[in-house]
C-alpha cells in the first residue's frame, strides 16, 4: 500500500473535499483524484461518494481512517530508522530544548563539529516536547532535554542543573525573606514561562502536590518580560538562576526556595542506537569535555 496515497486519503477524509485537500497538499485535484482511485482499486472498495458539494466517506473509508494514521506513523518510523542506520557513521542530528544552551555551552557542539569534520552534525532548538517526539520518531539521534524522562526505550543521563528562584518586587510581603517555600505562594498572582517550557509543568505539579493550583496570571516565552511584569508589581515570578544574569535587579529580589527547586538538563538517545559509533563518540566527548569544564568552573579556574 502506497503511503503517499494514504496521506492523500487522510486529507480528503478530513476536508470532505478533493479541491480543498488538493490545496492543502499542493497538488492538482486531478492528481489527488487519481491517487484516491488507485487506493480504491487496491482495496476493492469505494471510499468516497462524490457530489457537487464535496465527498462523503463510506463505511470503508471510516474503517480505513481509523487505521491510516497508525500505518503512516509506523511506516515513517521504519523509514527514519533505516535512514538512521544508513547514515550512522556520517550524520548526527541533535535536538536542543529551548534554554539548554544557558547551562550546556554551545562550544561543546562546535568543538565536536570541528574535531569530526567528515561527519555532518546538525542541531536545532525546539520545544522540550518536540525534542522528545523527534527522539521517539528517530528524526534525531541525540537530544538535550529539560527534566527527566521515564522511558525504558531511551538512555537518559543528567548533565547539568540550575537553581530556581522566586522573583519578588519591592513592597511585597515576601520581598525581605531570605527563603520562601511553595506553600507561601498559594493565592499569590504568579508570572511563569508558558506551557512550552518544562519549568511551567514542574512548578505547577509541585504546587498541586502541596494541595493547591497556582494562580498564574501571565505566561510568557520571554524571561525578561517576567522580570518586567514583576518589577511593575503585577505578581511574583518563578525564574531560573541563569535568567538573572546581566539583569538590573533594582526593585526586585531573587529569593531561593526552601525546597531547592532545580531546572535540570539531560542528554538522551534511543537504546536501539546506543551501539552506533557516533553516539558513543558524542557521549564520550560530553563526558570528557563538558564535565571537565564543569570541574574547572567549580574550582574557579
Amino acid at each position: 500500500m502506497n503511503i503517499k496515497d494514504l496521506k492523500c486519503f487522510e486529507a480528503v477524509y478530513e476536508q470532505k473535499s478533493i479541491n480543498k485537500a488538493a490545496k492543502q497538499l499542493y497538488i492538482t485535484p486531478q492528481g489527488l483524484g487519481s491517487n484516491i482511485r488507485s487506493l480504491e482499486n487496491e482495496l476493492g472498495t469505494v471510499l468516497f461518494e462524490r457530489a457537487k458539494q464535496g465527498v462523503t466517506p463510506t463505511e470503508s473509508a471510516q474503517l480505513l481512517y481509523k487505521r491510516a494514521g497508525l500505518l503512516i506513523e509506523e511506516f515513517e518510523q521504519i523509514r527514519n530508522e533505516v535512514q538512521q542506520l544508513s547514515h550512522r557513521e556520517d550524520v548526527l542530528r541533535i535536538g536542543c530544548a529551548c534554554g539548554v544552551f544557558n547551562v550546556i555551552p554551545f562550544k561543546l557542539i562546535q568543538d565536536f563539529i570541528e574535531e569530526n569534520t567528515p561527519v555532518k552534525v546538525e542541531w536545532c532548538e525546539y520545544a522540550n516536547s518536540e525534542v522528545k517526539a523527534m527522539i521517539d520518531a528517530s528524526e534525531i539521534e541525540y537530544g538535550f532535554i529539560v527534566g527527566g524522562w521515564d522511558n525504558e526505550d531511551n538512555m537518559v543521563r543528567k548533565l547539568a542543573e540550575n537553581d530556581v528562584y522566586l522573583l519578588a518586587y519591592e513592597g511585597h510581603p515576601l520581598y525581605e525573606k531570605e527563603k520562601v517555600n511553595i506553600d507561601m505562594l498559594e493565592g499569590e498572582p504568579l508570572i511563569t514561562l508558558n506551557e512550552h517550557f518544562n519549568l511551567y509543568h514542574d512548578f505547577k505539579k509541585t504546587c498541586q502536590v502541596r494541595g493547591f493550583e497556582p494562580t498564574i496570571i501571565a505566561k510568557t516565552a520571554d524571561a525578561n518580560f517576567q522580570h518586567k511584569l514583576c518589577r511593575q508589581g503585577y505578581g511574583l515570578a518563578v525564574v531560573t538562576a541563569f535568567s538573572l544574569e546581566d539583569v538590573q535587579m533594582n526593585g526586585i529580589r531573587a529569593i531561593p526556595f526552601e525546597e531547592e527547586l532545580k531546572w535540570e538538563v539531560y542528554g538522551v538517545y534511543r537504546k536501539a542506537i546506543g551501539s552506533y559509533r557516533l553516539i558513543q563518540k558524542f557521549e564520550e566527548f560530553i563526558k570528557k569535555d563538558f564535565l571537565m569544564e564543569c570541574c574547572s568552573d567549580k574550582n574557579g579556574n
